[in-house]
């Protein structure tokens, strides 16, 4: 059966799926959404790009699709790993296909996900592998923790439903992780695609320097590259631009010593190598649209806006000096 194909692309947020919620999806307000299942007849209005992070288990039948420029095939027992932004075009299944999928949003998985960072070894693999073939055993846990969401999420609200929900949708995360671990040595993997090199080189590099470095050029230039090139790449591999990507693993990290440490906003600005308390305050709202105070004191109970910024205004939070090399990162 193959999607309706319409080539204007359509670009979904998490609150549109939200729409679509049906009798057979549980959701936790603008955050998470568990699919129990889903049908041909819920996947239509191909092509289209999710604003949000999409875990999707195949139970029964099979689909085709291109991904990102490359056909995915899935089958029963496949796990297809979406991180956002990525494009899905040209569609078919078979009749008696089904599926359970979890959808995140992009503030929840950064918010809420604590050691969001463990994924980066592995994206560069779940860019090039998407769909994974599981085991019987897998399967099975992988719907055990579907299950466990669902139910939590079926039942009547209480006072510490957010919390608990949260907490299941980390452990979630780390088993997907495991699974990761299972399939990919990252010291080890040999990307033949160019701009899977790039990806996967420009992902180490800001791991490790994102506490210092935060403009494009600099990586460009230790990559031997101009910063428009290395942001086409990124671009074509992931959906996200290079300074989408380096706005990314700033504000995982300071969202996590905010959530994870008795570290003061200004302890936390000398962490990441701000010039002041005041400079890391305005990067911060600029993206997320609340001061790090009032994250740090609403963490479960404020919802914040689901996208992502790519970077800071640069008049407003750089001054005149600084206003050149903040505009690069949005290159």
């Amino acid at each position: 059966m193959p999607f309706s194909i319409d080539h204007s692309l359509k670009q979904v947020s998490f609150e549109e799926a939200l729409i679509t919620c049906n009798e057979r999806s549980f959701a936790m307000g603008k955050d998470l959404l568990v699919l129990d299942d889903v049908t041909p007849n819920d996947l239509e209005g191909m092509p289209m790009q999710l604003g949000f992070l999409l875990i999707t288990l195949c139970t029964e039948g099979e689909t085709a699709f291109t991904l990102s420029g490359q056909t995915r095939r899935m089958k029963k027992g496949d796990l297809l790993i979406s991180l956002g932004e990525q494009v899905f075009l040209d569609g078919s299944m078979s009749d008696d296909f089904h599926a359970t999928a979890i959808l995140m949003s992009r503030s929840y998985a950064q918010n809420c996900i604590v050691g969001l960072n463990y994924m980066w070894p592995y994206l560069l693999h779940v860019m090039q592998h998407p769909v994974i073939t599981l085991s019987a055993e897998e399967q099975l846990w992988i719907l055990d923790c579907y299950g466990i969401l669902r139910r939590r999420l079926y039942q009547k609200p209480g006072r510490y439903l957010r919390e608990a929900v949260i907490s299941l949708t980390r452990a979630f995360y780390f088993e997907i992780c495991n699974l990761l671990d299972k399939r990919v040595q990252p010291d080890t993997q040999v990307a033949q695609n160019r701009s899977y090199v790039i990806f996967d080189q420009f992902i180490r590099l800001v791991s490790q320097n994102f506490k210092h470095e935060r403009s494009v050029e600099w990586y460009s230039s230790e990559m031997c590259l101009t910063p428009k090139h290395l942001s086409e790449v990124m671009k074509t591999v992931s959906g996200k631009t290079a300074g989408q990507w380096i706005t990314t693993l700033v504000m995982v990290e300071i969202k996590t010593l905010l959530q994870n440490t008795n570290l003061s906003i200004k302890e936390i600005a000398q962490e990441m190598n701000f010039p002041n308390q005041s400079f890391l305050g305005k990067y911060f709202k600029n993206v997320e649209g609340i001061s790090p105070s009032d994250f740090r004191k609403g963490l479960l109970g404020i919802e914040v806006p689901a996208e992502t910024a790519e970077a800071p205004d640069a008049a407003e939070v750089c001054g005149a000096a600084e206003a050149r090399e903040a505009t690069e990162n949005a290159e």
